[in-house]
């Protein structure tokens, strides 16, 4: 009896190297076949943007980010987050991260703003009666992609996430957090607890 290497594991696992995925954009009909994967981006990790690893290294940034971002959702939505949560927002590309880039699907959004009327108003004239609540992910742009040899409808669960670094050889937003630690979300995982991660990893943590 053969066994086809292409086929899906029987047992649920992540998807392997090689796997691609075939879509078709919605607006223009073209269709993509192309590996997928998932990238994690933890609210705060954009000051890695202003930053290049020659410049600053990880134990430094990792302590900025913290102190900056470790409390600060949990000060604006208490009923929504836990000290030391933090959000992060999924996106979905390609393994080299220059493919397709959108919002990942089932993920959980980012808290809404808090506005007076008067910015509810210029917000719903900038974006919008749905006040730009709506937040447009991978499916408002492409159709559900399947698997390009079984025709499998993708399980966006088992995607692999991005491996992040911060080093001589790599930059990635927020990098400097797996550099330090070795740990990476779980796929959509909604929130980080930076006092349980940083302790465990050894690192600084600001008290509560």
């Amino acid at each position: 009896m053969t066994t086809n290497p292409d086929a899906p594991p029987t047992t649920v696992l992540p998807y392997g190297p090689g796997n691609r995925w075939t879509y078709s954009s919605k607006q223009s009909g073209y269709t993509h076949t192309e590996e997928l994967a998932l990238v994690a981006e933890p609210s705060g990790t954009t000051l890695t943007d202003d930053y290049s690893p020659d410049e600053v290294g990880a134990h430094d940034l990792w302590k900025r980010w913290v102190d900056q971002h470790a409390d600060a959702l949990h000060k604006e939505w208490p009923d929504q987050y836990r000290p030391g949560e933090v959000h992060i927002t999924w996106g979905i590309t390609g393994p080299d991260r220059n493919a397709v880039s959108e919002y990942a699907p089932h993920a959980r959004r980012y808290p809404e703003p808090r506005l007076s009327p008067a910015e509810e108003k210029a917000y719903r004239t900038m974006f919008g009666e749905d006040g730009g609540k709506f937040q447009e992910d991978f499916l408002t742009h492409f159709t559900h992609p399947v698997h390009a040899v079984t025709g499998e409808r993708i399980n966006w669960l088992r995607l692999p996430v991005l491996d992040s670094g911060w080093n001589t050889t790599r930059a990635n937003q927020g990098g400097f957090i797996q550099e330090l630690t070795g740990w990476k979300p779980s796929p959509l995982q909604p929130t980080m607890d930076v006092r349980q991660i940083g302790a465990a990893a050894g690192l600084y943590v600001p008290p509560l």
